[in-house]
């Protein structure tokens, strides 16, 4: 017969299961912030830490844990310490960018907002800002 204690997870192994998992997609790193969308068990979260000393020291996540840091968080800062060179390093990609030509990053430019819409909101584009919280919850018709 199982234990009360081999049944109950702990919250080390509840962010051991994320962890550099597939589980975290589209990591990216900007000075000591980094960002991913998680696969969660109850959703796709977009999550974003702030680290200062390998410790977090400012946490958002889009889950609805009322932990703070979530496991997410967490999953994402030990993620990073474990396998920083699976982040964007957008500083990097920057440098790069800035090599290239004014027609060349319109074309990139435009591939982006082809693939991805939503990025419109970034450039303040009307139509594109995200939505209130509350404005799901009323009926559109």
């Amino acid at each position: 017969m199982a234990t009360k204690r081999s049944q109950t997870r702990t919250v080390s192994d509840r962010v051991a299961e994320y962890v550099n998992s597939p589980r975290l997609r589209q990591r990216v790193k900007i000075g000591k912030t980094l960002s991913c969308t998680i696969d969660g068990n109850y959703g796709t979260y977009q999550t974003r830490v702030t680290l200062a000393r390998s410790q977090i020291k400012d946490a958002t996540c889009t889950c609805p844990s009322d932990y703070w840091p979530c496991k997410h968080a967490h999953a994402l800062a030990v993620t990073y310490q474990e396998a920083p060179e699976s982040f964007v390093d957008v500083e990097k990609l920057l440098r790069t960018l800035k090599q290239k030509t004014k027609e060349e990053l319109l074309d990139l430019l435009r591939q982006m907002i082809l693939i991805a819409p939503s990025c419109l909101q970034a450039l303040g584009v009307e139509g594109f800002e995200e939505p209130d919280e509350d404005e799901g919850d009323e009926e559109r018709w």
